[in-house]
């Protein structure tokens, strides 16, 4: 694997561990929160390790731009972590982490590695990794305050 980009943030959503995680945990809820998903399919049962994931989105200037993960682990109420397959042309990593605050809270935490590769064929140029995290984190930030409203109690 060449060298990747990685990214990471958190979000204090008023809602219970469990109902975070249950809609955060299912892929197919992200066209819901995540702005560049068009669509999202399933090989298989959501939470069953192993099931593959076929994501459609709109990334940069790529209007169907084809992302396939595998769920490689599903504890609830804690963790869904999602990789690329190995046949997917580039390596991505989703780590969705939530945990239990006070009050009925949940910090739900975003992590995202993704191969650097990807950046000229989604772009159209390669541009520096600080550029892209830069820019990506300020999407990340939009998709979590969007997460935060539709979950919000």
């Amino acid at each position: 694997m060449s060298e990747s980009i990685k990214l990471k943030y958190s979000v204090v959503i008023e809602a219970s561990q469990e109902e975070v995680f249950e809609f955060v945990a299912n892929p197919l809820n992200d066209h819901l929160w995540r702005s560049e998903v068009n669509r999202i399919e399933s090989s298989g049962e959501i939470s069953a390790v192993g099931t593959e994931f076929l994501e459609n989105a709109w990334i940069g200037i790529q209007k169907n731009f084809i992302t396939i993960t595998r769920l490689v682990e599903y504890k609830a109420p804690d963790r869904a972590l999602f990789i690329t397959v190995d046949r997917n042309p580039y390596f991505l990593k989703s780590d969705r982490i939530f945990s239990s605050l006070k009050d009925g809270k949940t910090l739900f935490t975003y992590k995202v590695d993704f191969d650097k590769k990807m950046v000229p064929k989604t772009f159209g140029i390669n541009v520096r990794p600080s550029i892209v995290k830069k820019l990506y984190g300020i999407l990340m930030k939009k998709y979590l305050r969007k997460l935060k409203s539709i979950l919000d109690s």
